[in-house]
């Protein structure tokens, strides 16, 4: 398996530095979207990915900076001469699906592109989900995030290897330890409270305090990646989802205090073999 890092900026913060989330996963000859960020194409063609042969993507959970891009890569899909893709995701994609289709549809100017966005396919991973995927077998947990939302960690696994990625979550031993066991590379979310201290410079009381219940009581600090990588045996922690205003050697050194393996900060185009 091979990932490449089409986007791993947070939030809605605009970052000119980094995407909004995304990556691309390949074994042999199957190629997936691991959620599909706005602005996540741009960077696929940076780094020298071809959208057209995607045959999947797979969400997280549903909140823009994660799943809006799929309105794009439907449009530009419409002109392929493949077949469909598949959509996997959590409670509410079929919705979400036949919402970004309309949107698609504005562009389909022939049978042809109004066929293939009708053959678009949605398979919901509800928790606790295995399947086989492009040869890959796929677990799904459940993991905090936001109310009235599910949001799912992912396993792949293939060719005796082993990926886990978060998604947006809390601090979630409970789900995360077990599915990360054992895992070579576990890919999750994470930021440092010296970050959340550059961000709430010059608010007031009640928006500082603001500011830091709603990254606190929704997203994971790389304190906690850390902490769940150790726990789980993990052999490299990739920590992406990233504020602006996040430094590479503060987030490096936060996950240090919980883990002695192998620490990689993501950025947009960085391909790892797993």
């Amino acid at each position: 398996m091979r990932i490449t890092f089409c986007g791993t900026g947070a939030g809605a913060a605009v970052n000119p530095r980094r995407g909004a989330s995304s990556i691309h996963l390949s074994h042999g000859d199957t190629q997936l979207l691991v959620d599909t960020g706005p602005g996540f194409m741009e960077r696929m063609a940076d780094s020298g990915l071809d959208a057209d042969a995607v045959s999947g993507v797979v969400f997280s959970h549903l909140h823009f900076d994660h799943a809006m891009g799929v309105v794009e890569l439907f449009s530009r899909l419409i002109v392929r001469r493949g077949a469909p893709v598949t959509v996997f995701g959590p409670r509410d994609t079929d919705s979400y699906i036949e919402a970004a289709l309309a949107f698609a549809r504005v562009n389909a100017t022939s049978d042809y592109t109004r066929n293939w966005l009708d053959g678009v396919s949605v398979e919901l991973t509800r928790p606790g989900d295995e399947r086989e995927l492009g040869g890959m077998q796929v677990r799904s947990v459940e993991v905090p995030h936001a109310p009235a939302l599910e949001c799912l960690a992912r396993r792949f696994e293939a060719g005796g290897r082993t990926l886990v990625y978060s998604g947006d979550t809390t601090y979630a031993p409970d789900a995360m330890v077990p599915l990360c066991e054992g895992a070579d590379v576990l890919v999750h979310e994470g930021y440092t409270d010296l970050v959340l201290e550059r961000m709430a410079s010059g608010l007031s009381e009640a928006g500082r305090a603001g500011l830091y219940a709603g990254v606190r009581g929704t997203h994971s600090t790389a304190f906690e990646a850390g902490q769940i990588a150790r726990e789980a045996g993990v052999k490299t922690l990739v920590l992406t989802h990233l504020m602006p205003d996040e430094r590479d050697d503060e987030l490096v050194a936060d996950a240090r205090r919980a883990f002695a393996g192998t620490i990689v900060v993501a950025s947009d185009g960085l391909s790892l073999e797993v």
